[in-house]
């Protein structure tokens, strides 16, 4: 199989070849240069980001087993049906790259220092008037006397309430920048190396809150309270980064790319999350009764890839102008150090990347 994948690699350059009739170059940089010049170049992202272990409800689970009596209820329950994890639902959004940049005189070296942003949020919801295997919350912190334990999920006997609705809302501010030396390795006319190395900082804040809606079981349209979860993190990391990145020319002026870097970033995390209860019968709302601090330095690697189209043009006077358009993807390991049942989860980043570069 690869045999003939390299076959028919060497067949279509040999026919933009004769198409072209033309010298396949490299890139920018195969211009001569006299001096240091600068660059510039700027990206477009369309992503999707996702937290692991933001999961904040499920379904599916018996609280009585059916065909028995409920002795919360009184009832008899039938066959369990299928349900499911519910965590927030990621979506598109935009964001941007900026970089700068040095082409050097001597080596085929050049320096980037470039910055990413993106922000991303979500959310998701449920509703159910299933006594016997409606909706048990993830995130909860239930004092003996608080609204969640008069829910039959939490009450063994002679609960009077059910969780009849949860929500959640993630958010992420993303903030990085990557500093590195790299390069330019020519090994075929068509195929062109560029090992990189540097250093990497970020610096990010994640918020996430979940909400449950505590109903009577003997009249849905009755609420009785809620609780409210409330947590936040704050990240920032800096560390060792490095990676290869790969330009494939198939046809003159337009290539293949594909990018990688791992990096580890020793960092510290802060995490605050706060519980607070609402109970209409017992007269009183938002009361605090879970308040907890975590407070982490951990190495977090970092693994990136990119994979994609481009097309660049040596212009007058040396300029040089490139394009390119592909499919990013990050992962972050440990990102989420909020104290809670689950921990240690990556957070995902992936999308379209659209960049345009300019050399002077």
């Amino acid at each position: 199989m690869l045999k003939e994948i390299l076959l028919s690699g060497l067949a279509v350059t040999a026919f933009c070849d004769a198409m072209d009739n033309c010298p396949i170059t490299a890139c920018c940089t195969d211009a001569k240069r006299c001096s240091d010049t600068l660059f510039i170049e700027g990206d477009v992202l369309a992503w999707m980001a996702k937290q692991e272990g933001n999961d904040y409800a499920t379904t599916g689970n018996a609280i009585t087993v059916p065909g028995t009596i409920d002795p919360n209820t009184g009832l008899i329950p039938g066959p369990l049906t299928s349900g499911k994890v519910y965590a927030p639902d990621p979506k598109v959004t935009p964001g941007f790259k900026v970089g700068l940049g040095v082409n050097l005189v001597h080596g085929n070296w050049d320096l980037l220092s470039e910055y990413t942003y993106f922000f991303s949020k979500a959310n998701s919801s449920i509703s159910s008037n299933n006594l016997n295997a409606g909706i048990l919350p993830l995130y909860s912190y239930t004092p003996h006397n608080s609204i969640l334990t008069s829910s039959i999920y939490f009450a063994s006997t002679g609960g009077t309430t059910f969780v009849s609705k949860a929500s959640s809302y993630w958010s992420l501010h993303f903030n990085n920048i990557n500093l590195e030396f790299r390069k330019q390795m020519q090994l075929y006319p068509n195929l062109m190396l560029r090992p990189h190395f540097g250093f990497q900082g970020s610096w990010q804040y994640q918020k996430f809150n979940a909400l449950y809606t505590v109903a009577s079981t003997t009249n849905s349209a009755n609420i009785e309270g809620n609780n409210k979860v409330i947590s936040k993190q704050n990240f920032w990391g800096i560390g060792l980064r490095t990676g290869l990145d790969g330009v494939w020319e198939f046809c003159n002026h337009f290539a293949a790319f594909c990018n990688s870097g791992v990096s580890a970033l020793w960092g510290q995390f802060k995490s605050v999350g706060k519980s607070y209860d609402t109970n209409f019968p017992s007269s009183y709302a938002d009361v605090l009764i879970g308040d907890t601090y975590n407070y982490v330095h951990t190495l977090s690697p970092v693994i990136q890839l990119e994979v994609g189209l481009q097309t660049n043009w040596v212009l007058p006077g040396t300029h040089h102008f490139l394009a390119q358009v592909g499919w990013e993807e990050q992962f972050w390991f440990f990102q989420n150090q909020r104290s809670t049942t689950i921990a240690n989860t990556a957070l995902v980043l992936q999308g379209f990347t659209a960049k345009l570069r300019l050399d002077y």
